[in-house]
């Protein structure tokens, strides 16, 4: 029975020597999502850069679809053309085609004639769209 006691005792004192509160006041701070964001030139797909193996991949010139090295498959992407404001969304098929490494994407013939762009000097705006987002048409 002295034992249950002592026992009793000592749960006390260490229950009642926790600090469960702490005055001092702290911040919280919330990292938002962050999308992947580019800018930079962009290599528009032709059939002689694929003979020519400067691009490791065929891609159909008449879809919306892109290559670009470290957005996962499927994913979707809004590229923006920064001379003229047009943008149109496109989807990631390849993330392991292989392309020279100052060109930020390879995109298709249709995306640049929708975009505007000038096939010498293809400049983008390239924006990751989460699957969190939300549409209104």
């Amino acid at each position: 029975m002295n034992y249950k006691i002592l026992i009793l005792f000592f749960l006390l004192i260490v229950l009642s020597a926790c600090n469960q509160f702490d005055n001092k006041k702290k911040s919280i701070n919330y990292i938002s999502d962050q999308k992947y964001q580019n800018t930079g030139f962009t290599l528009i797909y032709d059939d002689q850069l694929r003979k020519n193996k400067k691009i490791s991949k065929k891609i159909d010139n008449r879809s919306l679809l892109i290559f670009h090295q470290k957005i996962k498959i499927n994913s979707f992407v809004k590229i923006t053309n920064p001379l003229n404001g047009k943008s149109i969304i496109a989807e990631v098929i390849s993330n392991n085609a292989k392309f020279p490494d100052f060109y930020n994407s390879v995109i298709t013939k249709r995306i640049a004639e929708e975009l505007l762009l000038n096939p010498n000097e293809p400049y983008i705006d390239l924006v990751l769209i989460s699957k969190n987002s939300t549409f209104i048409a």
